[in-house]
Parts: structure tokens; sequence; C-alpha cells
């Protein structure tokens, strides 16, 4: 978020809509829970990610966005898909206005303790897949479900 927050001091950007480049990773640990967050802005409920830095590639910036907000190291990422258009639209609390290309991973490889960004992080849980919280953003819902999917047909 700090790329799009230096982009709104450019005089006469103000809040109108930015186009962005943002990766995500849904990290599942041993027992199969995924980790979500709970945002500090708008209290929804997410997976961890963050916009791309310049002359990150979309894995670096996946990892760094994922440490900063988890204190969690990733391992190997697979890409799951890349979303992009009104599905990837989000208006911030403060007005900021994006429209987001959405890369995301998903992993299954960490080490490190969770602890949490305080700036943007209110919570941190791992959630049983068929116990996802209220709230949770409808995007990471989707890619939730269909992560299960593909797991599931991988196991048959």
């Amino acid at each position: 978020m700090g790329y799009i927050m230096d982009l709104r001091k450019i005089e006469g950007v103000g809040h109108r809509p930015l186009q962005m480049v943002a990766c995500a990773v849904f990290l599942f640990n041993e027992e199969g829970k995924v980790l979500l967050e709970k945002r500090e802005d708008d209290h929804t409920w997410c997976v961890p990610g963050g916009s791309m830095e310049l002359g990150e590639t979309p894995e670096e910036a996946a990892k760094r966005e994922f440490f900063e907000e988890t204190g969690l190291r990733l391992g190997n990422l697979k890409l799951v898909n890349v979303m992009s258009g009104e599905d990837s639209h989000f208006i911030y609390p403060n007005g900021d206005e994006v429209y987001a290309v959405d890369i995301n991973y998903v992993c299954y490889e960490y080490t490190g303790e969770l602890k949490k960004q305080a700036e943007e992080v209110r919570e941190l849980e791992f959630f049983d897949v068929s116990k996802l919280p209220e709230g949770l953003n409808s995007n990471d819902r989707i890619i939730i479900e269909e992560i299960e999917k593909r797991n599931n047909k991988g196991s048959e």
C-alpha cells in the first residue's frame, strides 16, 4: 500500500482511481487451514498481500508483503490466478480508489512465528476452510474454494 500512498502525493492525483499491481498469498498450514488477516482500516478479512514496488518481481513482492504483515517467511509459491477489472476495484475507507491487477499465489511451506504488522493488521488467524469468517473479501473466498477443489481432485 505504501507505493499507492506515494503516488497520492503527486499534485492532482487526489482520490482519482489508480491502476496498481498487487500480490497476495493463500498460505495453508499442515492442517489445511488458511491464514487470514483482519485489516486495520476497514476490519474485513483477507489474505496477506500488497502492492508491488518498482523493480520487484511478483514473487518477490508477494514474499516481502507477506513477511511484513505476518512475520512468516514463505517457501515455494505456485501461481493460482490473476484477477483484474471490476472484480478488483476497491475504495479504501479514506476515499482512495484503485483498480488492481491481483496476482494470487498459493503456498504450503513457511518458517517463523506469526507477528502481525501493527499499522495494517488487526488480527492474524488460521481458519478451517469450512469455517471461514464473516466479512471475508469475496474474491479471496472464491479463490480459497478454487484451491480446495483443486486439492481435493488431486487427492482422489
